[in-house]
């Protein structure tokens, strides 16, 4: 029975020693979180989300940012720079061409986002609070085809 609890105890500080390092890496490293929505200006343009993570400082070498939950959908996260990274989700699309970026389940608030990245080849994921919205971008930049 003691090697139970002994095994038990072991394992709880395990979890909770992990959970803390991943929220050492979000405090540590992420500064903030913006998401500005987007539509386009011509027929089959689509709309969609793009995320923009902005960090206090570069990654080690040993972490990379995986992908990003927001809103009940799902995006690759590339790298623009050492502390800038950048997610678009497609949520619409004008035509039948493409498809939207496929709905899931999160059970996020719609100010949160669920960031997956990696840890010396472990998959760790932290969830961000207060994702900043960004006024809407609207491209009606292109002109009509009549004029």
């Amino acid at each position: 029975m003691k090697i139970l609890v002994l095994i038990l105890v072991a394992f709880f500080n395990l979890n909770f020693c992990s959970s803390n390092k991943t929220n050492e890496i979000a405090e540590q490293y992420i500064e903030k979180i913006t998401f500005q929505n987007w539509v386009g200006g011509i027929k089959g343009a689509g709309g969609g989300t793009n995320l923009n993570i902005t960090l206090l400082k570069p990654l080690p070498e040993s972490t990379t940012l995986i992908k990003i939950q927001f809103q009940n959908r799902e995006g690759i996260i590339s790298k623009l720079d050492d502390v800038t990274y950048q997610s678009s989700i497609k949520t619409f699309d004008n035509e039948l061409e493409t498809a939207p970026t496929s709905i899931i389940t999160t059970n996020l608030k719609p100010n949160q986002a669920k960031i997956f990245f990696n840890i010396n080849g472990k998959v760790n994921t932290t969830i961000i609070n207060d994702v900043i919205e960004l006024p809407m971008l609207a491209y009606p930049s292109a002109k009509p085809n009549n004029n």
